[in-house]
């Protein structure tokens, strides 16, 4: 046995020796490897880059502004949820998503963080994005999300560009960022036809050191993959700029052709600067608590808290506004319509222990909503099979680029007043008429389900309900 040992040490060495070679090795500038990192979606717990104590975090992000689009596939055999779909779905769908491997296609956003080491500061010098392995183009459910602004990244992480794996380039920035501190930003990638991994590098002085820093998904490469045919229809994004919530979509079939005929759509406007907002939910929503915990920031606080309600499901209560949008791509000179908006209803009562009623009100709050912009107002009260709401209004169609169909919208404002618990479920049907007498028809409803509005009782006050919040510093109720 002695004899052996001397041989079985050196062995070892050898073999530790060459382990340590060999990492260098496999590390290909086409596929490094990644660092640790906690699980998805973490920005917190960065990497640690092998070159340097810098560290780095990143990881998907859904969009970065309101007239963002978010597309990507689920791989085949993953049916998407019916909780995951509608208007104010898009956080949802995201999540559902990328939990099972999706891959963005078209466009793709990270969010990402950088540190600088302890005992001194960092400059940031360029930042590049990398092509990775080729993949095979995805297959299964196609889905989307019109309005994808990510909630979960704080608004002070700026945009740093965008970059195109096209055409690859180093986007000059300057950064600096002092010892131990953070800074965060995000970068939108587009691609038109490679199905592939990438990742980000980051190019940093550290003091009289220059270093790479790569960047990826929590460890992993990010995927992206060659746009596909959008899902909504050209009016669902026209409402977008009028304050609606996101809408999340979904698509298992091929896509067919291009539409030429008008499209329509419609969606609740959310509450705006100075506007009360009324809702009801199934259940108290803890988050609710959280987001009231500073109410002296007026127009901040009740936009935030209808958010979290819609997200997670609570239903507009009393009145709500509408943006009807109409989006004809086959108009050119010819931009006037004329359209004729009516509802159906069906009015149920809900069953079960009475729901959590939210109210949030400005400091001096009135009756204030969206009615200034209201073409017509229509109050519920029972089964209504035809209910009209808007006859012979003429709309003016807008292009703002050549190869965007031409758009318009007018509003509505619908109320339920009622005594009793009633929820009154409607779609619209819209007649859209051109210049030369040509009418189509649209059945409008809320990305396939109808619109939901819950009844309130005739002259409630703050103090009546369950959760009453004043953006003035205190809580009622």
């Amino acid at each position: 046995m002695n004899g052996r040992r001397p041989f079985l040490v050196a062995f070892l060495l050898t073999a530790a020796v060459w382990a340590g070679v060999a990492v260098p090795w496999a590390l290909t500038d086409r596929e490094p490897a990644p660092a640790a990192t906690p699980g998805p979606g973490a920005l917190a717990g960065p990497n640690i880059a092998a070159e340097g104590r810098s560290r780095a975090a990143g990881r998907q992000a859904l969009g970065m502004a309101w007239s963002s689009t978010w597309s990507a596939t689920v791989p085949e055999g993953s049916a998407v949820p019916d909780r995951a779909l509608g208007a104010g779905r898009c956080a949802e769908l995201f999540t559902w998503a990328t939990e099972r491997s999706a891959v963005p296609r078209g466009t793709a956003t990270a969010a990402f963080t950088l540190t600088a080491p302890e005992d001194r500061g960092l400059v940031v010098r360029s930042l590049r994005v990398v092509k990775g392995r080729k993949l095979p183009p995805p297959k299964g459910t196609d889905v989307e999300c019109l309005g994808a602004v990510d909630r979960g990244v704080p608004q002070s992480m700026e945009s740093w560009g965008r970059l195109s794996l096209d055409r690859p380039r180093d986007l000059k920035v300057s950064r600096a960022v002092g010892p131990g501190a953070t800074v965060g930003g995000l970068i939108e990638t587009r691609t038109t036809d490679c199905s592939c991994q990438w990742w980000i590098e980051v190019e940093v002085w550290e003091g009289a050191k220059k270093r790479t820093i790569r960047i990826d998904d929590a460890g992993s490469p990010f995927t992206l993959a060659p746009p596909v045919a959008g899902i909504g229809a050209p009016a669902q994004g026209g409402a977008l700029k009028y304050g609606t919530p996101d809408v999340a979509l979904a698509r298992e079939d091929s896509p067919g052709d291009a539409p030429s005929e008008p499209s329509v759509s419609a969606s609740r406007l959310l509450a705006g600067n100075g506007q009360e907002m009324w809702m009801v939910a199934d259940r108290e929503v803890p988050e609710v608590g959280r987001l009231t915990a500073n109410l002296d920031v007026p127009g901040a606080v009740c936009q935030r808290v209808e958010r979290r309600l819609v997200a997670d499901g609570a239903l507009p209560a009393g009145r709500a506004a509408y943006a009807v949008s109409i989006a004809d791509p086959s108009a050119r000179e010819d931009l006037e319509r004329v359209v004729d908006v009516s509802l159906k209803v069906k009015k149920t009562v809900r069953e079960g222990p009475p729901p959590q009623g939210y109210g949030c009100y400005p400091a001096q709050w009135g009756l204030q909503t969206n009615d200034k912009q209201t073409e017509a107002s229509v109050r519920l009260s029972r089964d209504t099979p035809h209910l009209p709401v808007l006859t012979g209004e003429p709309v003016q169609l807008f292009r703002e680029t050549e190869d965007e169909p031409a758009t318009g919208t007018v509003f509505v404002t619908v109320e339920a007043w009622d005594p009793d618990d009633a929820e009154y479920r409607f779609t619209l049907d819209v007649t859209v008429e051109d210049a030369s007498g040509k009418r189509t028809h649209h059945t409008v409803d809320d990305a396939g389900r109808p619109f939901v509005l819950a009844s309130r009782p005739d002259g409630m006050a703050p103090r009546h309900e369950k959760y009453a919040y004043y953006e003035n510093g205190h809580k009622v109720g």
